[in-house]
């Protein structure tokens, strides 16, 4: 829903002439979404269309430098490649993991990548032999890039402290500076940040927290934590419990005992997905508990685990060591039932066919809005984990009649009705009346050049009745022309209001509707 807002409503200013650095600057929730807009604007601009796929790829895109930077970072703290390639493989596997794939199918993803992108950019500054006070002023540039593309961007400047206390080759009085020009850069920046800040209605403000007992506060810190293994709320709860104890050992006999300099990056990585739990539980508890284990956070939660496991394995000095390996192995397993715990239950090729002919049918009806609005339907082009308001449908539905009369979606809104060649595109297969719901039962098959049909439209004479999903298993239509057709099923009831006593089943005539181009196929009727 946020996508069809922020950038939405930004894209349609654009095309229209009527941008400018307030619209930028605009808040939406408890965010500025600066930078996340310039590149989804700049994006649309170079297209001269809004193309919701070239966004998700941007933030596949960013999903790949954050591996190069992580590699980086594991170069620069251990020399063994295998290591460094199993745990970058390990990282890799828990920020795209199956459980989580929707988040990256939305392309509105990408304000939540910048700011885990500048927490591993302050961590390799860190690492990095340059000028303290050009540190210092990287580390200002990242945290403000983060602070104005999502709400929990502004702890990274808490969390870049740790990279300015862990600094070792400066003095005392020069460290003290150096903490104020830094805080100095956070409170100048903060200052622009809630100028004109409005907290929004419908969420709590974090006082509200302390409504709570510090029971139900710490519980709800752990199972967000947890999430990122748990099935469950209780489960999040153990596994978040666990993985904040080992953080916290491990980074004790690291700073007693190794005093490794490199290390201390990988700290105040754990500590970003800390922080954010602290301040997810400060302000979305109030809401609901359930929100601990919402899949957005899962990219966040991502750090945690990570840092855990570099700073164990780093360790593991001597892999001839019998006590050693059996540790590690047992460590890396325990790490692995917890991933495929999580993410076993997740059927992902299922999943993704699911949600793509959700989406195809979601995407067809806001389409074919001005013949016939489905309100039901431009629904599921909703996130699952949103509840679908009504004023949200409207206001779908309003913004892309704007974003299509400027032609910048493509196809668009359908316009006119082109119907493609008679050709063996379906059937419907059985209608029927049902007097004891009021309706009429229908079912076929439909398909379209090299795919399934994206939806199915119903017609009465010349009027739309109804529009139907399709991604039903017809194995009797794949063995025909083949594996792709094998979802091409579709059934569905409907209403056919103020029909007469000679009403006439050969009337009814269905198309199967192709989203990409705005054409209807004709599917054979009862009487064909």
């Amino acid at each position: 829903m946020d996508q069809w807002v922020e950038p939405g409503e930004q894209i349609e200013i654009l095309f229209q002439n009527r941008l400018d650095f307030g619209e930028l600057f605009r808040q939406y929730n408890e965010s500025r979404m600066l930078f996340p807009k310039i590149a989804f604007l700049a994006l649309a601009n170079f297209l001269k269309e809004w193309n919701v796929k070239a966004e998700m790829l941007l933030g596949l895109g960013f999903s790949f430098l954050m591996l190069l930077i992580v590699y980086l970072l594991l170069s620069l703290t251990n020399k063994s490649f295998l290591k460094n390639i199993y745990i970058l493989t390990g990282y890799n596997l828990l920020l795209l993991s199956p459980c989580s794939f929707s988040r990256w199918l939305r392309g509105i993803t990408l304000h939540r990548l910048i700011p885990d992108t500048c927490i591993l950019i302050n961590a390799l500054i860190f690492i990095l032999n340059i000028n303290l006070r050009l540190k210092i002023f990287l580390y200002s540039i990242f945290c403000t890039i983060a602070q104005y593309s999502f709400s929990g961007g502004i702890i990274i400047w808490i969390v870049s402290i740790v990279f300015i206390i862990g600094e070792k080759n400066n003095r005392r009085g020069e460290k003290f500076q150096n903490l104020v020009v830094f805080i100095t850069s956070f409170i100048i920046s903060s200052l622009f940040y809630f100028q004109e800040y409005k907290q929004p209605s419908y969420h709590p403000l974090p006082s509200e927290i302390l409504n709570f007992s510090f029971q139900r506060i710490v519980t709800y810190f752990f199972s967000f934590i947890g999430n990122i293994f748990g099935n469950s709320y209780e489960s999040s709860g153990i596994i978040g419990m666990c993985l904040i104890i080992s953080f916290i050992t491990l980074a004790v006999i690291h700073l007693t005992y190794i005093r490794e300099q490199a290390i201390i990056s990988w700290i105040g990585i754990g500590l970003y997905t800390i922080t954010l739990g602290i301040l997810n539980s400060m302000t979305r508890l109030q809401l609901s508990y359930t929100n601990a284990t919402r899949i957005d956070y899962i990219v966040h939660l991502v750090y945690l685990p990570l840092s855990i496991i570099v700073m164990f394995l780093y360790l593991i000095k001597s892999e001839k060591d019998k006590i050693q390996k059996w540790v590690s192995v047992g460590f890396l397993v325990t790490i692995s039932i917890l991933y495929i715990n999580k993410n076993f239950q997740t059927n992902f090729l299922n999943n993704l066919v699911i949600w793509h002919h959700q989406y195809s049918y979601g995407k067809s009806c806001i389409q074919l809005i001005n013949l016939y609005q489905k309100d039901d339907c431009i629904k599921l082009l909703f996130p699952m984990s949103e509840r679908p308001y009504p004023w949200k449908a409207e206001l779908v539905a309003q913004r892309f009649r704007e974003l299509s009369s400027l032609n910048i979606l493509k196809p668009g809104i359908v316009k006119k009705i082109e119907i493609s060649p008679q050709g063996e595109w379906g059937y419907i297969d059985f209608l029927q009346e049902d007097k004891t719901i009021g309706k009429f039962k229908i079912h076929g098959w439909a398909k379209i050049q090299n795919k399934p049909a994206d939806a199915v439209v119903l017609a009465y004479w010349n009027d739309i009745i109804d529009i139907l999903p399709t991604g039903e298993p017809r194995n009797d239509i794949s063995q025909i022309y083949g594996w792709r057709y094998l979802n091409s099923g579709w059934s569905g009831n409907f209403v056919l209001k103020n029909h007469s006593s000679h009403f006439n089943k050969c009337d009814i005539k269905a198309y199967g509707f192709d989203a990409d181009q705005n054409i209807l196929y004709p599917l054979k009727t009862l009487c064909s």
